[in-house]
């Protein structure tokens, strides 16, 4: 049987920095560095940090 083929693109979960819980979800190249971005977040309806959540091992 023949390797699987991994994606070239990645979906991660990106956490507010507000720590509100709040949370988006959006792809990436799997090559490039961890995403983090400037958003608004609705709970403290205001723009803030998220950044890419770790991944926990086994999942």
């Amino acid at each position: 049987m023949a390797k699987k083929v991994k994606s070239r693109t990645v979906v991660v979960r990106l956490l507010s920095m507000a720590l509100t819980g709040f949370f988006k979800v959006r792809t990436r190249p799997r090559t490039h560095r961890p995403l983090s971005l400037l958003s608004y977040d609705p709970i403290v309806k205001q723009r803030v940090l998220f950044l890419e959540q770790k991944r926990k091992k086994g999942h």
